[in-house]
């Protein structure tokens, strides 16, 4: 599985969900579910928001593979 680290990113640089709404023109309601109920989807376009947002130019930085339990 693929999890994303932007709640982690958001906390190490002291910034918000709504800041982050504010940078990426995203809405808070659709950041918020994401960021706090760890979606397991998320779209291109929006991960590129995101990364702009919080200067991140490597996907390692954002995503990491998790390994799943059987």
């Amino acid at each position: 599985m693929i999890k994303h680290k932007v709640k982690k990113i958001l906390n190490e640089k002291n910034k918000s969900i709504y800041w982050l709404a504010q940078q990426t023109g995203l809405s808070y309601p659709n950041l918020h579910k994401m960021i706090k109920d760890n979606t397991h989807s998320i779209n291109f376009d929006t991960l590129d928001k995101i990364m702009k947002a919080l200067e991140i130019t490597d996907f390692n930085e954002i995503l990491e593979l998790v390994k799943e339990d059987d």
